[in-house]
């Protein structure tokens, strides 16, 4: 596959919600989907992470599903995206192993009897599975792979080809040896995506939830010397309106961290 864009990547945001999807007109400016960002390449087709917002993306000849870890905020999608049906589409789900199962293992429980009718491989028909350990090649490109602090465990990805990065860092508490381990990670990317679902305030009846706070993401990015930082995984309780506020205030300090909005494509 060759995308039209020539060496450009194309970013979009199908999906920043963290947790569980929201529908309510108060939640339409930044979005109501769980996680999930598509990225293109000259020659790939990426999704980080599966959530709901799966459903409105499109799979290119080969696909790849990136999972950081099996909670059903980031997996909602999969049951319910049509592309998987595509005899035409070849389609990869990548994740690390959790309690002892692997990527296949955990997917068969989720979506299979008694939780779900069928099991996915029943709605594609190429369809593969592959259990991380360390990092990986996708074609041309260099996947790496960096254990977040999180409970049950999460992995972050780096996607880079010796040109441009970007670097997906979800469902992270960011404590000092956190912070640290995750700003070499993301050293000087193009793009770090990374948690921003608490406030400040909320921070001291959440911390141990596995989620970092707004500023400390922004000041991640900062540190991690990132072109630019984009903030998803928000809460569900969230309004466009808090979120409009909290964004507002946090530009003053941080001019190069944005929040996420669904829909939302950039150009590497």
């Amino acid at each position: 596959m060759k995308n039209d864009m020539g060496n450009d990547w194309k970013i979009e945001f199908l999906g920043i919600r963290g947790s569980m999807a929201v529908t309510p007109k108060e939640y339409q400016e930044f979005g109501c989907d769980t996680l999930c960002v598509r990225v293109e390449t000259e020659d790939e087709v990426i999704f980080l992470d599966a959530g709901s917002g799966l459903m409105y993306g499109t799979a290119g000849e080969r696909t790849h599903i990136l999972i950081g870890h099996p909670h059903l905020d980031h997996l909602l999608g999969l049951s319910k995206w049509t592309q998987l049906a595509d005899p035409s589409k070849k389609i990869t789900i990548y994740m690390a192993d959790h309690e002892g199962k692997n990527c296949k293992e955990i997917l068969h429980m989720l979506y299979g009897p008694p939780f779900w009718p069928i099991h996915l491989e029943n709605i594609s028909p190429n369809l593969e599975y592959v259990s991380i350990q360390g990092n990986f090649k996708i074609g041309d490109l260099t996947v790496k792979t960096l254990a977040g602090n999180h409970p049950g465990g999460v992995t972050h990805f780096r996607i880079e080809n010796g040109q441009k990065s970007v670097v997906y860092a979800v469902d992270c508490e960011l404590t000092p040896e956190a912070a640290e381990a995750l700003a070499e990670f993301a050293k000087d990317c193009d793009l770090l995506i990374c948690d921003g679902q608490l406030s400040d305030e909320d921070v001291a009846m959440k911390r141990g939830w596995g989620h970092s706070t707004i500023s400390e993401a922004a000041e991640l990015g900062k540190r991690c010397g990132a072109k630019h930082t984009i903030l998803v995984h928000f809460d569900p309780a969230s309004t466009d309106e808090d979120l409009r506020v909290l964004e507002s205030r946090l530009r003053v300090k941080y001019p190069d961290c944005s929040f996420g909005r669904q829909g939302e494509t950039r150009i590497l």
